[in-house]
């Protein structure tokens, strides 16, 4: 799961370093680059995200968006 989420991460924007622990990937993404983010992981995980699940502290990290995941599967 890590690695796809790490893929889709980068293809959306390569300049984007996942590992980096200090940096919010939510605000690091510009708005259009975060929808296509979540339409990315609904298409691959085959879930939905609800609206009121999409802010920016389900973003932040890696982690965060994985424990996002695991809730929704």
């Amino acid at each position: 799961m890590r690695d796809d989420i790490v893929e889709i991460l980068c293809d959306i924007n390569p300049l984007l370093d996942p590992d980096d622990e200090d940096m919010s990937i939510a605000e690091f993404l510009e708005s259009k680059q975060l929808m296509e983010l979540i339409v990315r992981l609904e298409d691959k995980f085959d879930i939905d995200i609800p609206y009121e699940e999409r802010n920016e502290d389900n973003f932040e990290s890696v982690d965060t968006i994985i424990d996002l995941l695991k809730t929704l599967q």
